[in-house]
């Protein structure tokens, strides 16, 4: 059954007089404490050059918004363009009306119509999976606690695992910009996170340099997970960069420093390195997509065309040659309607967009569902995908 939302104002991007409105509705929705300064709310507000708060309102009132945020990703020589979903709520008395996907299904069409081509969402709910959304990528998920890898590995005498402050900011741009797959950011970034760490505590509540013989080589932004006390003892690994083997020796320090009970650090499939250290010092993973984050190619030839480098690289001229990826269908319409086609000639692979995604960005149940793959597709596909995952880190939304 087609909902009219005739009597709703939008979907619109907010305007300015409504930004305190906004911030109440956030507030009803995930709990905060009363607004106390409408006048700074208004004060700090940039207009976004693209992106933004996207609402809906009912007789003059805000009862349904989402934030769009553009960013980018460096991989392998290519960069995606993203544009990532966040602060997704309903009011509750308007909640059940289908508006929050109604919402996301515009919000959607207006970031590729603004050039993204993968969606990120912080979020797993089935508002998301319902609209074709998926898992986020592979990982190997590690249960970290003090009394199980003190055993394996004791701190070198030559490393020092101390706090992070504002003048660590270009350090760890430059660590981070090392990373093979990263996030496209200014400098500012790292300076806003280190000098006001409690801005997003689900990030970098706690933030850490690692130097040997006095050099810097790695940092750990340890994040609270979202509805757990600060002083709880638990955190999770929000984002990381550096030496791996420094990373790992540095691991008892920090846990010791931080009074920490329980770390959980996802660490993506393709950094072998690391997991191994891990796995070598006595921790034991479980392989999981990224908890409470999904994703959606959205764009599926704009972004195969922006991974270009990646597929001149792992491809020969030969297999490379005649190589196609179509799009058809409404992109959120109807779960399984749209077709995202890879081809090669008259060898064709033809999946929906869920499915499509889980192939390319990777997803932990490798053994299920497998595909037939015709041709020389087979030989194209296992050395393209699943791309490398990532972790949203600083750029959580």
């Amino acid at each position: 059954m087609t909902r009219s939302f005739a009597q709703f104002d939008g979907p619109r991007l907010l305007r300015q007089e409504e930004l305190v409105a906004s911030e109440r509705l956030d507030r009803v929705c995930f709990g905060g404490p009363e607004i106390d300064n409408e006048a700074e709310i208004l004060a700090n507000y940039v207009p976004p050059k693209h992106g933004g708060m996207y609402v809906l309102a009912h007789k003059g009132k805000l009862v349904s918004q989402i934030d769009t945020i553009h960013d980018r990703i460096k991989m392998c020589d290519g960069q995606i363009q993203v544009g990532s979903i966040g602060g997704v709520c309903t009011h509750p008395d308007y909640r059940g009306k289908q508006l929050a996907s109604h919402l996301l299904e515009y919000c959607t069409q207006q970031l590729v119509d603004e050039g993204a081509t993968l969606m990120l969402i912080s979020g797993a709910q089935g508002i998301y999976t319902r609209l074709g959304n998926v898992p986020q990528g592979r990982y190997l998920s590690f249960s970290i606690k003090p009394e199980q890898g003190s055993q394996w590995r004791s701190t070198p005498a030559d490393l020092v695992a101390r706090r992070a402050t504002s003048a660590d900011t270009l350090l760890c741009s430059v660590l981070y910009q090392a990373e093979p797959v990263h996030f496209v950011r200014q400098n500012s970034d790292f300076s806003v996170a280190l000098q006001d760490p409690m801005r997003n505590t689900y990030v970098y509540a706690d933030q850490w340099i690692i130097e040997r013989s006095g050099q810097a080589i790695a940092y750990l932004f340890l994040g609270s997970p979202w509805g757990v006390e600060l002083g709880a003892g638990i955190r999770h690994v929000g984002e990381y960069a550096g030496s791996r083997l420094a990373l790992a020796d540095a691991l008892n320090t920090i846990m010791t420093l931080s009074a920490l009970k329980e770390l959980s650090w996802p660490v993506a499939w393709q950094d072998i390195e690391l997991i191994q250290l891990l796995q070598d010092s006595g921790y034991n993973g479980t392989a999981t997509p990224l908890y409470d984050h999904t994703l959606r190619i959205i764009n599926f030839p704009g972004f195969m065309d922006e991974l270009r480098p990646i597929l001149r690289a792992r491809l020969d001229a030969n297999l490379l040659r005649g190589l196609r990826f179509k799009q058809s269908g409404p992109l959120l319409g109807g779960l399984g309607t749209d077709r995202y086609t890879i081809t090669r000639g008259s060898d064709r692979l033809e999946l929906d967009g869920a499915s499509m995604t889980h192939l390319v960005m990777g997803k932990t149940e490798l053994e299920a569902e497998p595909i037939n793959l015709p041709g020389a597709l087979a030989e194209v596909i296992p050395a393209l995908f699943p791309l490398p995952s990532f972790l949203p880190g600083l750029n959580y939304h």
